[in-house]
């Protein structure tokens, strides 16, 4: 009864939070280490962010700690990003899944964002000659999970060099989810809440990423309400999300259908006040032991899109 009292209490809290501006005080690119909130899991991308309620893929738990709550198998694998022309030159996030007793987990994840080549200018505009950039994190997570209430946390250590100038970061994630009946799921997370050092490249205070998510998402057995044997199920999600630096929230939708694992296929859609609209779309695989995922998130603005890609073994 606690547990149920805590979530009903704690994720209408969250989502006025994330929904309200008079708490965020961080101006628009206020913060550093941006990178730490883009998606990373092919299937998070492809639903556009949605489903923090709903993460059936260990692969999500360097973005959304309560993937963790959905782990039954141990799972290692790897995520990669494709960027478009205007992106980075990689990415790649590498991460372990390994379930504990009978209701608890433990995670771990390393992911490496780098830059090659990037045009130096003066004050004046004037060439100064290349340079490069890096980032790259390490953390590690333990959550709970059971018929109805799960929880978890994680903790990140951050480094992000720019040329000769580097910031350093010691970050927390947390988030609770409460599964009503068998169909209907609430969750709500608060990732990247902790501490960065000033930055030495812009000679400006910038706050860590910090951002609040809460959604729904509701399953419909479409084959047991058919009468069939029950293998085909479709999850709708919406959620609100709001980083320190933005004056309004994102509101994410994603729907993904599913014949068993074996198939899923999804697509999302983000309403961005700070920033241009988009469907995404992807879809992803499961062949005995090996996982594999396909996501796609366009750039309207700049005429490309990212590309992601997972691959997991369970064991």
């Amino acid at each position: 009864m606690l547990k149920k009292l805590l979530i009903i209490l704690l994720l209408p809290c969250v989502a006025a939070f994330a929904a309200s501006g008079r708490y965020w005080n961080t101006g628009l690119g206020g913060v550093t280490m941006q990178f730490l909130s883009m998606q990373v899991s092919p299937r998070s991308a492809a639903l556009s962010g949605a489903g923090v309620a709903d993460a059936s893929r260990i692969s999500e738990v360097t973005r959304n700690p309560l993937a963790l709550t959905g782990l039954r198998e141990s799972e290692f694998g790897l995520n990669q990003i494709i960027f478009g022309d205007a992106g980075a030159d990689n990415f790649v996030s590498v991460y372990y899944g390994l379930p504990l007793f009978e209701s608890f987990a433990l995670s771990f994840g390393l992911e490496y964002l780098g830059y090659d080549d990037l045009e130096g200018r003066d004050d004046e505009g004037m060439l100064t000659g290349d340079y490069g950039a890096y980032a790259w994190a390490l953390q590690a997570g333990a959550g709970n999970y059971g018929k109805a209430f799960g929880w978890s946390l994680s903790a990140r250590f951050a480094y992000q060099a720019i040329d000769d100038e580097s910031t350093l970061a010691i970050l927390g994630d947390a988030g609770v989810v409460y599964r009503m009946l068998k169909y209907l799921s609430f969750g709500a997370t608060i990732t990247n809440f902790g501490y960065v050092t000033d930055s030495e490249f812009s000679g400006e205070h910038e706050a860590a990423p910090m951002a609040l998510q809460a959604g729904v998402t509701g399953i419909v057995p479409v084959s047991s309400l058919l009468g069939l044997e029950s293998l085909w199920e479709v999850h709708v999600s919406a959620d609100a999300y709001r980083r320190a630096d933005m004056d309004d929230p994102e509101w994410r939708f994603g729907m993904e259908v599913a014949y068993q694992e074996f198939l899923l296929l999804r697509a999302g859609y983000a309403a961005r006040p700070h920033t241009e609209d988009g469907f995404s779309a992807g879809l992803g695989f499961t062949f005995g032991r090996i996982v594999f995922d396909y996501g796609y998130s366009p750039r309207p603005a700049l005429g490309d899109g990212n590309h992601y890609l997972g691959l997991g073994v369970r064991f």
